[in-house]
């Protein structure tokens, strides 16, 4: 068995992968991308007050729309308190959080630069969005599901590594890995 997880030959990327690793990336980071244009800042697409929906048959807007969603519908008791108790008191400022981590997780994929984080950054964010509002009514619960499973690959797959900026970082990166330095070992870790 471990000689099947550490054989160099387990799965070599032709041409083929290497298109379909770069085609797959920037769909994905563009997904993540439009998922930004319904909450833009500051208000993040909710109302003035920031009400977030409290019940299903009379929803707000935006970002306070899905935060509410969350607060009825998880499917842990636990994040929905959480949720309710830290997110909607602070919709303001946590927003903010929300929309720069999706953000990050869109300019991560597409450009091609550190996209282990971002395929982290979206991972973490794919479940809770599964845990949170995949019990919803019209919810289809496996968009969630291909969203954290998409995010995973993204995490496991270094596809930064072709055709993107992660392929010139890595040597820069490695020079400072070589002379001792920590933090450029931790930042290729996530190239």
């Amino acid at each position: 068995m471990e000689k099947i997880l550490n054989s160099k030959d387990a799965m070599p990327v032709d041409g083929l992968g290497r298109i379909g690793m770069i085609i797959s990336r920037l769909i994905y980071g563009y997904l993540w991308y439009t998922q930004l244009l319904w909450k833009l800042p500051p208000t993040f697409g909710c109302p003035p007050n920031f009400a977030v929906t409290e019940n299903i048959r009379e929803r707000t807007t935006g970002l306070c729309d899905w935060v509410g969603v969350m607060t009825i519908y998880s499917k842990w008791p636990l994040q929905a308190s959480l949720v309710e108790s830290l997110v909607v008191p602070n919709m303001s400022w946590m927003g903010w959080l929300i929309w720069l981590m999706e953000a990050f997780v869109a300019i991560s994929l597409i450009l091609g630069l550190f996209t282990r984080l971002g395929g982290l950054a979206a991972l973490i964010q794919a479940v809770n969005l599964y845990i949170g509002v995949t019990a919803a009514p019209f919810e289809w619960y496996w968009t969630y599901g291909m969203l954290s499973i998409l995010g995973l690959v993204f995490l496991a797959v270094p596809t930064g590594r072709v055709f993107g900026l992660d392929a010139w970082l890595r040597p820069r990166l490695q020079a400072g890995v070589d002379q001792g330095n920590r933090f450029a070992k931790i930042l290729l870790l996530l190239t």
